[in-house]
């Protein structure tokens, strides 16, 4: 999520390898940002790279410090894998960020979808940009 001029908010739930599985937030410029997302290793899926590929959107009115908020809201809730996964509690997160994104009925419930096919499928119809790798 952009802040402001080079300077991105980015974060991940679900990951144990460097933060709680129930997420981290972080802020930088967007080489920190990928270069930080490079370097995560995946002990819970015994692979040498978590992140493989990212999707992004802009919004005209993001609100980084309300994204923090409902990072904070979500991360306290603890991860469940049916309700409260990693999709459910990033989309949270970007929905809190931007009204336009909270509105936006393509974005549809993360409830019963796998994150996979939400990543590749539902933001794909929802216009964000195509996955890039990380």
């Amino acid at each position: 999520m952009r802040g402001e001029r080079d300077h991105w908010i980015y974060g991940s739930f679900g990951s144990t390898n460097d933060a709680p599985l129930n997420g981290w937030i972080k802020g930088g410029t967007w080489g920190q940002a990928r270069g930080h997302f490079k370097k995560v290793y995946d002990r819970d899926h015994h692979s040498p790279r978590y992140y493989t590929q990212y999707r992004c959107v802009n919004t005209r009115d993001g609100n980084h410090k309300t994204a923090q908020d409902w990072y904070r809201t979500v991360q306290a809730r603890g991860y469940g894998l049916y309700k409260n996964n990693c999709l459910h509690m990033s989309m949270a997160v970007f929905k809190g960020y931007s009204s336009i994104l909270r509105k936006d009925p393509r974005l549809k419930s993360a409830t019963d979808i796998f994150p996979n096919y939400y990543f590749g499928t539902v933001l794909g119809e929802a216009h964000w940009e195509r996955a890039n790798v990380v």
